[in-house]
């Protein structure tokens, strides 16, 4: 909603029958990159009590956006009308997205993919005939090694989540690409003693956490620091999100 249509906006909203307004919020930084600011959110504040003055209502909650407003708060430039937060990445992952670190006291690997060897097999780095389009509207670009590896297909494809959303813990994994139900590492000369049933572990980043968790074929559990499980999925139902 443009600034200048704010308050012709709520007006009309206040008119409807079976609607309650319970607040007023901005989402900055997530599609532009917008970083917020004290001034934007003193503006925020203002519009609240100029909708509230001229409409003869109470607007409980001013939230100021996502996680990228929290470094603001901690160094007490948050402006007082601001009551609200809508938080998703420092929650699960402890980022901060100002100085593109973790928050102190906060781990940014509490949650995990672990997806299932179902083909390993030494195979030509160099794929062979003619390159095309993939499904994908990419073209590979061939490496002209002439040498192999041993590549591995994952039971997770991007039916799923992204290839680029996903880190193999391992450091001698290399994700190389995917289908929709299958995802293709390099595992050099398996180093890591992979086989068929044979599990590999992925950090996630946020956006394929949020694949990952609203995802019906996923199965998420809770587990403790020893990696005992705490808490299953109950069907239809997802845990952690």
């Amino acid at each position: 909603m443009l600034r200048e249509d704010i308050e012709a906006f709520y007006e009309q909203v206040f008119r409807l029958p079976n609607i309650k307004i319970i607040g007023i919020g901005t989402n900055l930084n997530c599609l532009n990159g917008v970083m917020p600011s004290e001034d934007k959110l003193i503006q925020l504040g203002l519009y609240k009590k100029i909708i509230e003055l001229k409409n003869g209502v109470d607007i409980r909650w001013v939230s100021a956006g996502t996680t990228v407003t929290i470094p603001l708060l901690m160094a007490g430039g948050l402006p007082q009308a601001i009551n609200h937060f809508r938080i998703g990445e420092a929650l699960f992952f402890g980022q901060d997205l100002v100085a593109e670190g973790t928050f102190a006291g906060m781990h940014d690997d509490v949650l995990e993919l672990h997806a299932q060897v179902i083909e390993l097999a030494e195979k030509p780095t160099t794929p062979s005939g003619t390159l095309g389009k993939n499904p994908f509207g990419v073209t590979a670009e061939a490496e002209n090694s002439g040498g192999t590896s041993h590549r591995a297909i994952l039971d997770v494809g991007y039916l799923d989540i992204s290839p680029q959303y996903l880190e193999p813990v391992d450091e001698r994994l290399e994700v190389i690409g995917g289908s929709s139900d299958m995802l293709v590492l390099n595992v050099g000369e398996n180093e890591a003693g992979l086989k068929v049933g044979s599990y590999v572990k992925f950090r996630l980043k946020y956006m394929g956490a949020l694949h990952l968790m609203n995802s019906a074929y996923i199965d998420k559990f809770v587990l403790d620091e020893s990696g005992e499980q705490l808490a299953e999925r109950p069907e239809g139902e997802l845990v952690g999100g």
